[in-house]
């Protein structure tokens, strides 16, 4: 199940004894320490981290393990990485500079080269890319496709744009697709495989996409994954159609345009959430390059994180009228404890932003843009909203939930404002609702934050006895009800707390348990060699390809139990977010590993991938039945009782 599609990038040739040589002569305190305050708690060092502006020290440094990490921003690595991330050094640049810390000699002799990729992905992508021009080619040159054009340009989409996006025309005969790409020899599991085809009961391909307007939908690199077709007519059923989950797209997991955006964002601009494609193709029209959209569901946990990599402020526009203001309010819940700048635009007379653009200009849209609102102040005018201020009811049931909301707040000066606020709207003294304010509970939640940050207080270290009782219960949090919409991805209903007592609410039992058990493994021989001695499937994420990728290390390198692994060495041999990660799972101090405690984690593990399938297996099968696909029904029923039959017999 692992998706071997993760490119690493090296751009020097440095010898690795050369690179251990420098790490051992420099103590990743005493260099953090040039920058960061640092103060002694417990085992580990703390201070504010210097990524992000915060109040409340999240930044830590573990002096043992020579690695540093950060709760809120979640950037973590070796002192390496600290160099990287600081100075905005590639990592033989981060090598050197440490290096003339240390007064090692160094000379560096550059040469870029990148991992082999997954043959099969890799075909996969060259099928995508040949559909994708194709289809913009027939938008653009052909006779079938003038009236797809000549929709789009009547959206406002000029020739560069179009190109820029890749936009392009599923033709009205279904045929035409799997014609042109057998002519480049792409077989027909090819095309099963790319997502871009429904198979009748006998065995013939029709396109999936007819008679629609194509966007490309491409991963951070740039490489298409999927597209989304948009009807032109009423008379199609839905209006946006998406490819279906296929190795290389997982809609939960993208965002429109974020490979554009993250150039931009990287230069100091903020991230521009928008409700769907056109508004992005729309703000990029109107020069602001910096926006993207989820595929077209509600914002997930799995985004956000994407989000985070990306930049540091998020700004929310979605519609201006109810049902996009009610998305923005449950976006603005969903951000709190994220380590990003969130604020919102509400856009005037109730539009969405492709037609505030129509109406008003670029220059109009760029400057609305600027009239950003903060978390509390939308929720504030969002509580507000149909409010008769005349009816003493709805106004103290107004003012009792505008007070649970200024609470939350943590700045004194932000909290004042808002008290001043709500007493000009309504009209009461503002001592008097001061008073109120003082009166209510305070609120315990696990990551508090201020209307505008990313701050978290994490609570302190459990005693190791606390995880003497059941391991995936007593860690995990109890396994939450299989959900019933088809829409519920699996990472976002099943939340819990890592064996650190560190509450992660992004995080799935699934995710925690591969993060604890590859912690364990990079620091546990015995765990190590269990783990390998029998088959397993890992999740398709970075995580999963890392425990892959060191149990495929071990067996190289024959770890020898009653020693720690080398996983220094291995840590050094990744780039970017997977040796983030690496450095994110060895930051969290975990009770002493036993055999019970590893069997536990498999066990969280193996359930939690049964359930992606089912999830997976239900939203083809609810495509199959659309497209009146019987046999594809059929099919995917028989997998899905199978497989409930497995999740039924590990209770």
């Amino acid at each position: 199940m692992v998706n071997t599609d993760c490119e690493v990038t090296v751009v020097a040739r440095i010898p690795e004894d050369k690179i251990t040589e420098i790490k051992n002569a420099v103590n990743i305190a005493d260099y953090v320490g040039q920058t960061v305050q640092l103060k002694k708690q417990g085992k580990n060092l703390f201070g504010l981290c210097p990524f992000h502006d915060e109040n409340t020290p999240s930044f830590t440094v573990n002096e043992e393990k020579q690695i540093f990490s950060c709760f809120s921003c979640h950037r973590a690595g070796n002192v390496f990485k600290f160099v990287e991330e600081l100075d905005k050094l590639n990592f033989p640049e981060a090598v050197k500079k440490v290096a003339d810390y240390a007064g090692i000699q160094l000379d560096v002799q550059s040469n870029t080269y990148s991992r082999p990729e997954n043959p099969r992905l890799q075909r996969q992508k060259q099928i995508l890319k040949m559909c994708e021009d194709f289809m913009h080619h027939l938008l653009l040159n052909t006779e079938s496709g003038s009236a797809a054009l000549k929709y789009v340009e009547g959206r406002g989409m000029s020739a560069a744009v179009i190109d820029h996006f890749g936009i392009g025309y599923a033709p009205d005969d279904a045929k035409l697709m799997g014609t042109f790409l057998r002519q480049q020899q792409v077989t027909d599991d090819e095309m099963r495989a790319s997502g871009m085809f429904s198979e009748r009961d006998n065995g013939q391909l029709n396109g999936r996409f007819v008679n629609r307007v194509m966007f490309p939908l491409r991963n951070e690199r740039g490489e298409t994954v999927g597209f989304s077709g948009r009807r032109m007519s009423d008379q199609q059923n839905a209006k946006y159609l998406n490819s279906p989950e296929t190795e290389l797209f997982n809609k939960s997991q993208l965002l429109f345009n974020l490979d554009e955006a993250r150039s931009h964002a990287r230069s100091g601009e903020p991230v521009y959430l928008f409700e769907g494609f056109m508004d992005v193709i729309s703000a990029y029209s109107a020069g602001v390059h910096s926006g993207v959209a989820s595929m077209g569901t509600a914002l997930t946990s799995q985004q956000i994180q994407i989000i985070e990599r990306t930049g540091k402020q998020l700004v929310v526009c979605y519609d201006g009228d109810q049902p996009g203001q009610d998305a923005t309010q449950r976006a603005l819940t969903l951000l709190r404890g994220s380590s990003l700048t969130v604020s919102a635009v509400i856009l005037p007379g109730g539009v969405d932003p492709d037609e505030f653009i129509k109406q008003k200009g670029a220059e109009a849209f760029q400057k609305q843009l600027q009239s950003v609102l903060t978390p509390t102040a939308f929720s504030l005018r969002y509580l507000a909203a149909g409010v008769d201020m005349a009816n003493d009811h709805a106004k103290l049931t107004y003012i009792n939930s505008a007070l649970q909301q200024i609470q939350s707040v943590t700045d004194g000066v932000e909290r004042a404002l808002y008290m001043q606020q709500l007493a000009d709207q309504t009209g009461m003294p503002q001592d008097v609702l001061q008073a109120e304010l003082d009166k209510m509970p305070q609120q315990t939640q696990s990551a508090s934050t201020s209307s505008t940050g990313g701050d978290q207080y994490f609570p302190p270290e459990p005693p190791a006895d606390a995880y003497a009782q059941d391991y995936g219960a007593a860690q995990y949090g109890p396994e939450p009800a299989w959900p019933e919409q088809d829409t519920q991805a699996p990472s976002d209903y099943a939340t819990g707390v890592s064996p650190s007592g560190r509450v992660d609410r992004r995080l799935s039992r699934l995710q925690l348990a591969e993060r604890d058990l590859l912690a364990y493994m990079l620091t546990d021989a015995e765990t190590t060699l269990a783990v390998a001695a029998e088959p397993h499937e890992w999740g398709d994420d970075d995580l999963g390809a890392l425990i892959s990728e060191w149990l495929q290390y071990a067996q190289a390198h024959e770890p020898v139990i009653g020693t720690e692994p080398d996983y220094e060495d291995f840590l050094a041999r990744q780039t970017g977010d997977q040796a983030t990660l690496i450095s994110t799972c060895l930051s969290v101090t975990l009770p002493p590993v036993e055999t019970e405690t590893v069997q536990n984690l498999l066990a969280v593990i193996d359930e939690g991938l049964l359930k992606e399938q089912l999830t997976k297996i239900k939203m083809a099968l609810k495509d199959a039945k659309r497209l009146g696909d019987g046999q594809r029904q059929l099919e995917l029923s028989t997998k899905y009782f199978n497989l409930m039959r497995r999740v039924q017999a590990q209770r």
